[in-house]
């Protein structure tokens, strides 16, 4: 019974401890004319070996109930990453890595279709993404990127920032 209530507290201590981080995380850009900005609990920042994904939705899109505005949402998933350790990629590592850039605007509340979806551009020199600082699991940052859509629109994300924390467990 002791041995029981001792990993019930050490689960619920680990569980609450990882929910509760220390540092408040930022995402920014100016995608296209949107302002996009997105609130602590909307950025995920999930580390898997050489690889990372870094993701993020518009402010507010967490919340309960839902919003019954927009949601916009912006990921971008690359490797060549050590954890721990800053990284720059410019337009030549972009062109032949593994990385995506995606941008969704408009999703409606609740799972809707977005009102447009845009992928990256591995042949624009406009393509950029830096860990500037990396201490412990909180990352700082910033990117450039060009964006398409299928029809071949395209889409400028300019002044990018993120600080973004490693919340796994």
């Amino acid at each position: 019974m002791h041995r029981t209530l001792s990993c019930l507290a050490f689960t619920v201590f680990a569980l609450t401890s990882g929910a509760h981080a220390e540092t408040p995380q930022a995402f920014a850009a100016q995608v296209g004319d949107i302002a996009f900005e997105s609130g602590d609990a909307e950025i995920t920042l999930v580390p898997i070996k050489s690889s990372f994904s870094l993701s993020a939705s518009t402010k507010g899109a967490s919340a309960y109930p839902p919003p019954k505005t927009r949601v916009d949402r912006l990921s971008i998933v690359c490797d060549d990453f050590e954890d721990g350790k800053p990284l720059v990629l410019d337009h030549k590592a972009f062109e032949r890595s593994t990385c995506s850039v995606t941008f969704q605007k408009g999703t409606k509340p609740m799972g809707g279709e977005p009102e447009a979806t845009y992928q990256l551009d591995k042949n624009s020199t406009d393509n950029r993404f830096e860990i500037v600082t990396a201490s412990g699991k909180v990352y700082d940052g910033r990117f450039t990127f060009r964006l398409k859509d299928a029809a071949g629109n395209a889409v400028s994300v300019s002044n990018g920032s993120f600080k973004a924390e490693d919340r796994q467990l």
